[in-house]
């Protein structure tokens, strides 16, 4: 019985190691946004060849219909904030897989989020305003 409690106790400590670690999170985050930009480009593209073939006029009333629409303007933030996120956390991956700053991924990481939301601050005064 001690050896099966102690193999079920490893198990969730392991468990709460990588899902507390940040590399986990900056793992899924960005699987999350990879996921959501190729479902966001082909819906774009789908929408924008279906009412150019329509022709000028429908894809006018296409993009009138878009551009008025509040919410949409809401979804373009996150939008902007998911391609930022990605961006960033891209490059923090090229770095590490080049060799640069594996020992502190941590702190890449932390350095790119407030990095990140800082543009993505500037982003929505500029769009809001």
């Amino acid at each position: 019985m001690p050896n099966r409690e102690m193999a079920v106790s490893q198990r969730y400590a392991t468990h709460s190691q990588v899902w507390g670690a940040v590399g986990m999170w900056a793992w899924i985050l960005h699987r999350i946004t990879g996921i959501g930009l190729v479902l966001y480009l082909l819906l774009h593209a789908t929408l924008m060849a279906f009412s150019l073939i329509k022709g000028n006029e429908a894809f006018n009333a296409v993009l009138t219909a878009l551009m008025t629409n509040p919410v949409l303007h809401y979804m373009e933030l996150l939008l902007v904030g998911a391609i930022i996120y990605h961006g960033l956390n891209g490059i923090r991956l090229l770095l590490f897989d080049i060799g640069i700053g594996f020992t502190r991924q941590k702190e890449i990481f932390w350095v790119a989020m407030v990095l990140g939301a800082a543009l993505w601050i500037y982003v929505m005064m500029v769009k809001l305003s």
